[in-house]
């Protein structure tokens, strides 16, 4: 899964970092902050959008209705476990699908679900004015693992080729 916004604005923040020699200091750490909230919110959207169009495949338009008024009251948080639970809700087949596919981690790169929490708690850091405890270095490293736990959301819902068109 990409976002081609993010990423330009994670390349811009670090261009800037870099001409004006300012790594390593609170410009930085403002940096950081601002990119944990925009990857957050971009996240809390798809994750949005990705159970919107599984549940989309329903035809009675009443069902479909309140599905997705409970999906928008249930699904304020999304840590890993959360998601899992959530997926649990459709069926333990997904749940797990889910789970062994955020678990996986390859010598190469974190565990994916490893680089979400970071991102999830430092942004709620963030947001309860605790601040960032990460470099830009360790979000963009954080950032790219992460991103495998939105695939293993894909691969759990079933979604269709057709019904991930629109996030390519």
């Amino acid at each position: 899964m990409t976002f081609r916004n993010l990423d330009f604005v994670i390349k811009r923040c670090e261009e800037h970092l870099d001409s004006a020699n300012m790594r390593g200091t609170e410009i930085e750490n403002y940096f950081v902050q601002y990119l944990l909230v925009r990857i957050w919110a971009e996240y809390e959207a798809r994750i949005t959008a990705l159970l919107n169009r599984r549940c989309s495949r329903i035809t009675d338009s009443h069902l479909k209705a309140f599905i997705r008024d409970a999906a928008k009251k249930s699904f304020r948080k999304f840590s890993i476990r959360e998601i899992g639970d959530i997926l649990d809700r459709f069926g333990s087949d997904y749940s797990k699908a889910f789970n062994d596919s955020a678990m996986k981690s390859t010598p190469q790169q974190m565990a994916p679900h490893i680089a979400w929490d970071n991102i999830y708690t430092n942004r709620n850091a963030v947001a309860h004015q605790a601040g960032a405890q990460m470099s830009l270095g360790d979000l963009k490293k954080n950032y790219a693992a992460s991103l495998a736990v939105l695939d293993a959301l894909v691969i759990a819902l079933e979604l269709r080729p057709a019904e991930m068109r629109a996030f390519k």
